[in-house]
């Protein structure tokens, strides 16, 4: 399993405030800004829900072994295939940093999550036994919030809703889930199950 995870967020919203305030049915301007930080935390919720990044985000993820490597964790929507690994960089076995060569590797995107494979007649490089010896370092997410699938939006939409809505925790005489129920069964569609994963 990979060791660590760090994200840099994507600065594109999967929704405009227009779009949010449409389904709020808001017309005024007073509460934009907090129907903004509304989107940006229902988008987190459902990208850390389903394991997965929505819009274009910089990853690093971090292994101690090539085996760590088999899989990259915050893939993109299934099936949007937009998926880029910048570099992959070890430490060999004389503890210097060294780049591996895109020639040495496969990057499959037809798999959930995406993986990283070892090319036809090419070996793994040996690596020094230290933490942290491999950084791989990649892209995902879609680069324009018009090709995030309408469900995964309505997903973020309800969830925008009930925190518009119900801005404490609990409320009496009502019960209010973190997820409700109808984005959840939206959101399980787009899930990937990954497990031992530290972000930081």
């Amino acid at each position: 399993m990979a060791r660590s995870l760090t994200l840099t967020d994507s600065t594109i919203q999967v929704l405009t405030t227009a779009e949010a305030k449409q389904h709020l049915r808001v017309a005024n301007s007073a509460d934009d800004s907090y129907i903004d930080n509304l989107i940006f935390a229902a988008t987190k919720m459902a990208e850390s829900y389903c394991n997965i990044q929505i819009m274009k985000t910089s990853c690093v993820q971090i292994a101690d072994c090539w085996e760590d490597t088999f899989e990259l964790y915050q893939s993109p929507v299934q099936n949007s295939g937009e998926i880029s690994v910048e570099s992959i960089k070890y430490y060999d076995g004389d503890n210097v940093l060294q780049t591996w060569a895109v020639t040495n590797y496969i990057v499959d995107n037809s798999y959930t999550p995406a993986r990283i494979g070892i090319a036809p007649d090419k070996t793994y490089p040996t690596i020094t036994r230290r933490l942290n010896s491999i950084e791989i370092k990649y892209g995902s997410g879609y680069e324009n919030s018009n090709e995030v699938p309408k469900l995964l939006k309505q997903a973020i939409l309800i969830l925008v809703g009930q925190w518009y809505e119900n801005r404490q925790e609990a409320i009496v005489g009502r019960s209010v889930g973190t997820i409700p129920m109808t984005a959840m069964f939206i959101l399980d569609r787009y899930r990937i199950r990954n497990f031992g994963l530290s972000l930081c």
